[in-house]
């Protein structure tokens, strides 16, 4: 019989070896999706604020509040972790999680990813000095270091320009003082992540170029195949688009668009220049006590140089109470001015005609069936259409005093200025048929897209209420479509 202790000390190291051949064979993967049957877990990039990113070991982001959003409306709880997002795709690939939160389609990520319905605008810009006035676009780039983050689409995105000296980036503070500096020509990164990180990072002497080199949609992504997690997302997306949960969701991360400057940066940096002021000015009156000659000069010093500063800010805080406004001025779809705007320059437009004596013209435009249209092949393609159809009326509008505007729904007006009935019908006529070339199919009426419009115009006098030509206009827009659809009504 052998000893008790000899056989104890062989059952520890038995049982050691087992749990050490349990987390071998099963790793920490095995763990991170162990999340019960109504739990999807979602992978983001920990340095992509204020869309997703890491804050203190949690999830933040834009991005973050519209997928748990998605999880309310299908009952489901969803998980983001944060983390490198090379590492992320690795992770995805390997099966330790179900998804990708925010990231853009390419043909190469098409092969191993389904990709949801659209789920945040994406513009691609390139920051650059602000004295730089050689990179407008991304041919520009070519025989230029430009830096990326690592594994984003703005790194695949340049891999086909062969000339671009690609520098990956692993700290956004430290890449745009390399830039700043003159060690990078640019940065190639979505704009309001990088607005807002050039915010954080608070360097000065760079501007963005105004112009995107592309234009996306994000999406959420799963792996090829995964037809049900993907169902759901996309159930879910769509409620919370409907409802109007998203739109809820954008309004308080609004705030968050930066223009070189975050309001609480603004804050902390005003409230420290107080304090600052305050420390100065007893100070000075320590100094006066104790009758030191020199203050004098360095208190003026001092004021001039708070002085500055306090200027700075207040540029600054106009510039984003500026950009705010005009965001407000936009329709956030079809990027066009929005109903809001269009009663702004109206107004203006109507005193300038009353004071010259000249006619002014309006057409209202209406898409024809559209709520069919919109039944029939469901709201991303109606949201496609009605972008579509607002970038004819916007391009159909040439001279600088002209005005094109969303006015609701499914219906837009155009302002003429010094412009007659006549003049308008071209206008009107144009814009009808460019639309109705178009040739965009409605099966369920078994027809084309088509608009119809309503033409007035008018040389406004002391006696007329301004509101008589928009009302006009809508009469002829409602006979238009009372006689058939798809003409002009004047």
């Amino acid at each position: 019989m052998k000893p008790i202790n000899s056989i104890s000390r062989k059952k520890i190291v038995i049982i050691i070896a087992f749990f050490i051949l349990f987390f071998l064979l099963f790793p920490y993967n095995g763990w991170a999706r162990n999340n019960g049957p109504n739990t999807i877990v979602l992978l983001g990039n920990k340095d992509l604020a204020p869309i997703v990113y890491d804050d203190k070991g949690k999830s933040k982001g834009v991005a973050v509040d519209i997928a748990k959003a998605i999880g309310d409306k299908i009952d489901y709880e969803i998980k983001i972790l944060t983390t490198n997002w090379e590492q992320a795709q690795r992770m995805i690939l390997n099966g330790e999680a179900d998804g990708l939160l925010q990231i853009n389609p390419n043909p190469e990520r098409d092969k191993i990813y389904d990709f949801s319905s659209p789920l945040l605008k994406s513009e691609f810009s390139i920051f650059v000095q602000s004295d730089n006035l050689t990179i407008n676009n991304i041919d520009d780039l070519r025989g230029k270091k430009v830096g990326v983050e690592a594994g984003g689409y703005p790194n695949k995105l340049l891999e086909g320009y062969g000339e671009v000296d690609i520098v990956l980036i692993n700290d956004w503070k430290t890449s745009f003082k390399e830039l700043s500096s003159g060690n990078l020509d640019g940065i190639l990164v979505d704009r309001w992540i990088g607005e807002y990180q050039l915010a954080n990072s608070r360097i000065k002497g760079i501007k963005i170029v105004e112009t995107p080199i592309e234009t996306q949609y994000s999406r959420i992504a799963v792996p090829k195949g995964d037809d049900q997690t993907l169902s759901l997302i996309n159930s879910g997306l769509k409620e919370i688009t409907e409802d109007g949960t998203i739109d809820k969701i954008m309004k308080q991360w609004q705030s968050k668009r930066v223009v070189y400057i975050t309001e609480d940066y603004y804050y902390t940096f005003f409230l420290r220049s107080v304090i600052l002021i305050l420390l100065s000015v007893t100070l000075i009156i320590l100094f006066l006590l104790l009758r030191y000659q020199r203050l004098s000069k360095r208190l003026e010093d001092s004021v001039k140089e708070r002085t500055e500063e306090l200027r700075y800010t207040n540029e600054m805080l106009k510039a984003a109470n500026i950009k705010l406004e005009e965001m407000s001025m936009m329709d956030g779809l079809t990027s066009i001015k929005n109903r809001r705007a269009f009663d702004i320059a109206y107004s203006k437009a109507w005193k300038v005609s009353l004071r010259e004596g000249l006619p002014l013209s309006l057409i209202m435009i209406d898409i024809d069936h559209f709520k069919i249209f919109n039944d029939t092949y469901g709201h991303l393609a109606g949201d496609q259409a009605l972008i579509k159809i607002a970038e004819i009326i916007k391009g159909g509008i040439k001279r600088p005093g002209d005005f094109t505007a969303r006015y609701g729904g499914e219906e837009f007006v155009v302002m003429l200025m010094n412009t007659t009935s006549e003049g308008a019908t071209i206008v009107a006529e144009k814009i009808r048929k460019t639309i109705e070339d178009l040739r965009m199919k409605n099966e369920e009426i078994n027809s084309n897209l088509t608009i119809s419009l309503g033409v007035a115009s008018i040389v406004p006098s002391d006696k007329m209420d301004s509101n008589k030509l928009i009302e006009v206009a809508d009469k002829a827009l409602y006979k238009a479509k009372k006689e058939g659809r798809n003409k002009v009504i004047v």
